[in-house]
Protein backbone atom coordinates (compact mmCIF):
# COMPACT_ATOMS: atom_id res chain seq x y z
CA UNK A 1 0.00 0.00 0.00
CA UNK A 2 2.89 2.72 1.03
CA UNK A 3 4.53 1.90 -2.22
CA UNK A 4 1.45 2.21 -4.13
CA UNK A 5 1.01 5.20 -2.66
CA UNK A 6 4.55 6.57 -3.58
CA UNK A 7 3.82 5.70 -6.91
CA UNK A 8 0.89 7.71 -7.44
CA UNK A 9 2.45 10.73 -5.95
CA UNK A 10 5.58 10.74 -7.94
CA UNK A 11 3.23 10.80 -10.71
CA UNK A 12 1.65 13.60 -9.89
CA UNK A 13 4.50 15.34 -9.24
CA UNK A 14 6.35 14.66 -12.55
CA UNK A 15 2.93 14.97 -14.53
CA UNK A 16 3.18 18.99 -14.54
CA UNK A 17 6.73 18.60 -15.77
CA UNK A 18 5.53 16.28 -18.81
CA UNK A 19 2.92 18.16 -19.55
CA UNK A 20 4.84 21.35 -20.05
CA UNK A 21 7.72 19.64 -22.03
CA UNK A 22 5.54 18.77 -24.72
CA UNK A 23 4.69 21.53 -27.75
CA UNK A 24 2.11 23.94 -26.79
CA UNK A 25 -1.26 23.67 -28.57
CA UNK A 26 -3.64 26.31 -28.21
CA UNK A 27 -7.13 25.86 -27.02
CA UNK A 28 -9.57 25.46 -29.61
CA UNK A 29 -12.97 26.98 -29.82
CA UNK A 30 -16.29 25.91 -31.97
CA UNK A 31 -17.46 29.67 -31.98
CA UNK A 32 -14.61 32.26 -32.14
CA UNK A 33 -10.98 32.24 -32.48
CA UNK A 34 -8.44 31.47 -35.35
CA UNK A 35 -8.00 27.78 -34.25
CA UNK A 36 -11.40 26.35 -33.86
CA UNK A 37 -11.90 22.85 -35.56
CA UNK A 38 -12.65 22.53 -38.71
CA UNK A 39 -16.17 20.85 -39.74
CA UNK A 40 -16.37 19.19 -43.45
CA UNK A 41 -18.07 16.31 -44.36
CA UNK A 42 -18.28 12.68 -46.41
CA UNK A 43 -20.30 10.85 -48.77
CA UNK A 44 -19.96 7.69 -50.43
CA UNK A 45 -20.98 4.57 -51.91
CA UNK A 46 -20.22 1.20 -49.71
CA UNK A 47 -19.62 -2.55 -50.84
CA UNK A 48 -19.70 -4.89 -48.34
CA UNK A 49 -18.68 -8.94 -49.05
CA UNK A 50 -19.23 -10.88 -46.48
CA UNK A 51 -20.85 -14.87 -45.74
CA UNK A 52 -24.44 -15.12 -45.30
CA UNK A 53 -26.61 -18.82 -45.38
CA UNK A 54 -23.40 -19.96 -45.40
CA UNK A 55 -22.81 -18.54 -48.78
CA UNK A 56 -20.75 -15.87 -50.21
CA UNK A 57 -22.81 -12.46 -50.08
CA UNK A 58 -22.51 -8.84 -51.34
CA UNK A 59 -25.02 -5.69 -49.77
CA UNK A 60 -24.51 -2.56 -51.41
CA UNK A 61 -25.48 1.16 -49.58
CA UNK A 62 -23.79 4.30 -48.66
CA UNK A 63 -23.71 6.34 -46.31
CA UNK A 64 -23.16 10.22 -45.18
CA UNK A 65 -21.15 11.98 -42.49
CA UNK A 66 -19.74 15.27 -40.77
CA UNK A 67 -16.18 15.03 -40.27
CA UNK A 68 -15.13 17.53 -36.95
CA UNK A 69 -11.13 18.39 -37.50
CA UNK A 70 -10.43 15.65 -39.99
CA UNK A 71 -10.05 13.12 -37.26
CA UNK A 72 -13.48 12.20 -35.73
CA UNK A 73 -17.21 11.91 -38.37
CA UNK A 74 -20.94 10.93 -37.07
CA UNK A 75 -23.59 10.00 -39.58
CA UNK A 76 -25.22 7.67 -41.25
CA UNK A 77 -25.30 4.49 -42.91
CA UNK A 78 -27.53 1.83 -45.09
CA UNK A 79 -27.17 -1.17 -47.05
CA UNK A 80 -29.07 -4.08 -48.53
CA UNK A 81 -28.46 -7.27 -50.27
CA UNK A 82 -27.88 -7.90 -53.67
CA UNK A 83 -27.21 -11.35 -53.96
CA UNK A 84 -29.61 -14.41 -54.62
CA UNK A 85 -29.63 -16.55 -52.03
CA UNK A 86 -33.23 -19.17 -51.97
CA UNK A 87 -34.67 -20.66 -48.87
CA UNK A 88 -36.31 -23.66 -50.65
CA UNK A 89 -36.78 -25.50 -47.60
CA UNK A 90 -39.68 -23.27 -47.11
CA UNK A 91 -41.24 -23.24 -50.21
CA UNK A 92 -44.33 -24.94 -48.73
CA UNK A 93 -44.39 -23.23 -45.45
CA UNK A 94 -44.52 -19.94 -47.28
CA UNK A 95 -45.99 -21.17 -50.40
CA UNK A 96 -43.74 -19.37 -52.57
CA UNK A 97 -41.68 -21.46 -55.38
CA UNK A 98 -38.44 -19.21 -54.90
CA UNK A 99 -38.08 -18.11 -51.85
CA UNK A 100 -35.52 -15.31 -51.80
CA UNK A 101 -34.05 -13.72 -48.58
CA UNK A 102 -34.56 -9.92 -48.26
CA UNK A 103 -31.77 -8.18 -46.07
CA UNK A 104 -31.17 -5.10 -45.25
CA UNK A 105 -29.89 -2.41 -42.17
CA UNK A 106 -29.28 0.89 -41.58
CA UNK A 107 -28.14 3.45 -38.38
CA UNK A 108 -25.96 5.10 -36.64
CA UNK A 109 -22.14 5.38 -38.56
CA UNK A 110 -18.96 6.58 -36.34
CA UNK A 111 -15.22 6.66 -37.32
CA UNK A 112 -12.23 7.64 -35.85
CA UNK A 113 -9.04 8.67 -38.86
CA UNK A 114 -5.39 8.28 -37.92
CA UNK A 115 -3.27 10.95 -39.08
CA UNK A 116 -5.61 11.91 -42.26
CA UNK A 117 -3.31 14.06 -43.48
CA UNK A 118 -1.20 11.40 -45.01
CA UNK A 119 -1.31 9.81 -48.45
CA UNK A 120 -1.96 6.63 -46.63
CA UNK A 121 -3.56 6.39 -43.43
CA UNK A 122 -5.65 4.01 -41.24
CA UNK A 123 -9.23 4.50 -39.77
CA UNK A 124 -11.45 2.85 -37.31
CA UNK A 125 -15.69 2.91 -37.83
CA UNK A 126 -18.42 1.30 -36.00
CA UNK A 127 -22.10 0.97 -37.47
CA UNK A 128 -24.94 0.68 -35.15
CA UNK A 129 -27.96 0.01 -37.27
CA UNK A 130 -31.31 -1.66 -37.02
CA UNK A 131 -32.63 -3.98 -39.92
CA UNK A 132 -35.16 -6.24 -41.69
CA UNK A 133 -35.23 -9.82 -42.51
CA UNK A 134 -37.49 -11.39 -45.01
CA UNK A 135 -38.88 -13.95 -47.59
CA UNK A 136 -40.05 -12.56 -51.52
CA UNK A 137 -40.78 -14.84 -53.86
CA UNK A 138 -37.97 -14.59 -56.62
CA UNK A 139 -40.25 -14.11 -59.59
CA UNK A 140 -41.66 -10.77 -57.60
CA UNK A 141 -39.45 -7.69 -59.01
CA UNK A 142 -42.20 -5.37 -57.74
CA UNK A 143 -40.65 -5.74 -54.27
CA UNK A 144 -44.21 -4.95 -53.41
CA UNK A 145 -44.29 -5.38 -49.09
CA UNK A 146 -47.39 -6.48 -48.67
CA UNK A 147 -45.49 -10.03 -50.65
CA UNK A 148 -43.10 -10.20 -48.29
CA UNK A 149 -43.26 -13.01 -45.58
CA UNK A 150 -41.17 -14.45 -42.69
CA UNK A 151 -40.61 -10.63 -41.50
CA UNK A 152 -38.28 -10.11 -38.68
CA UNK A 153 -36.15 -7.19 -37.08
CA UNK A 154 -32.82 -6.98 -35.89
CA UNK A 155 -29.90 -5.34 -34.45
CA UNK A 156 -26.67 -5.14 -35.99
CA UNK A 157 -23.49 -4.41 -34.82
CA UNK A 158 -20.47 -3.65 -37.07
CA UNK A 159 -17.07 -2.57 -36.15
CA UNK A 160 -14.25 -2.48 -38.26
CA UNK A 161 -10.67 -1.34 -39.16
CA UNK A 162 -9.78 0.38 -42.34
CA UNK A 163 -6.78 1.46 -44.68
CA UNK A 164 -7.23 4.80 -46.84
CA UNK A 165 -5.67 6.66 -49.08
CA UNK A 166 -6.29 10.49 -50.41
CA UNK A 167 -6.69 10.62 -54.46
CA UNK A 168 -7.34 14.02 -53.98
CA UNK A 169 -8.75 16.43 -51.63
CA UNK A 170 -12.14 15.80 -52.81
CA UNK A 171 -11.88 11.96 -52.96
CA UNK A 172 -10.41 9.10 -51.13
CA UNK A 173 -10.74 5.31 -51.48
CA UNK A 174 -11.16 3.06 -48.46
CA UNK A 175 -10.94 -0.88 -48.24
CA UNK A 176 -11.78 -2.66 -44.59
CA UNK A 177 -12.23 -5.43 -42.55
CA UNK A 178 -14.31 -6.19 -39.42
CA UNK A 179 -17.18 -8.36 -38.29
CA UNK A 180 -21.15 -8.17 -38.62
CA UNK A 181 -22.90 -9.44 -35.48
CA UNK A 182 -26.42 -9.80 -35.91
CA UNK A 183 -29.08 -10.15 -32.93
CA UNK A 184 -33.03 -10.55 -32.31
CA UNK A 185 -33.64 -12.97 -35.31
CA UNK A 186 -36.02 -15.34 -33.73
CA UNK A 187 -39.08 -15.49 -36.10
CA UNK A 188 -40.87 -19.00 -36.36
CA UNK A 189 -43.35 -20.95 -37.73
CA UNK A 190 -45.42 -23.76 -36.70
CA UNK A 191 -45.62 -27.41 -38.17
CA UNK A 192 -46.19 -30.51 -37.20
CA UNK A 193 -47.38 -29.18 -33.26
CA UNK A 194 -44.01 -28.15 -33.47
CA UNK A 195 -42.42 -24.63 -33.49
CA UNK A 196 -39.57 -23.91 -36.26
CA UNK A 197 -36.89 -21.04 -36.74
CA UNK A 198 -37.52 -19.04 -40.01
CA UNK A 199 -33.99 -18.83 -39.73
CA UNK A 200 -30.94 -19.25 -37.77
CA UNK A 201 -29.35 -15.90 -36.55
CA UNK A 202 -25.36 -17.45 -36.56
CA UNK A 203 -26.05 -17.83 -39.98
CA UNK A 204 -25.93 -13.87 -40.91
CA UNK A 205 -23.27 -13.47 -38.43
CA UNK A 206 -19.69 -12.89 -40.32
CA UNK A 207 -16.42 -11.49 -41.15
CA UNK A 208 -16.98 -9.10 -43.51
CA UNK A 209 -14.71 -6.51 -46.15
CA UNK A 210 -15.54 -3.27 -47.71
CA UNK A 211 -14.56 -1.22 -50.32
CA UNK A 212 -15.94 2.47 -50.16
CA UNK A 213 -15.84 5.75 -53.12
CA UNK A 214 -15.55 7.97 -50.01
CA UNK A 215 -16.35 12.05 -51.43
CA UNK A 216 -16.13 15.48 -49.24
CA UNK A 217 -13.71 17.67 -48.34
CA UNK A 218 -10.44 15.75 -47.02
CA UNK A 219 -7.37 18.66 -46.07
CA UNK A 220 -5.01 19.11 -43.13
CA UNK A 221 -6.97 21.71 -40.76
Amino acid sequence: MKKSFILVAGMLILLPSITFSQEEKEMQYILGGEDRPSISGLIGPIVEFSGLEDDFAVCVGGGGAIIFNQTFYIGGYGEGLTTGHYRYDLSDVTDMEEPKVSFGHGGLWLGYLLDSYKAFHFSTSLKIGFGEISLYDGDDYDWDPEDRKAKDQFFALIPQVEVEVNVTKWFKLNAGAGYRYVTGIDKQYQQGGTMHDYYEGSNYNSPIGTISLLFGWFVEK
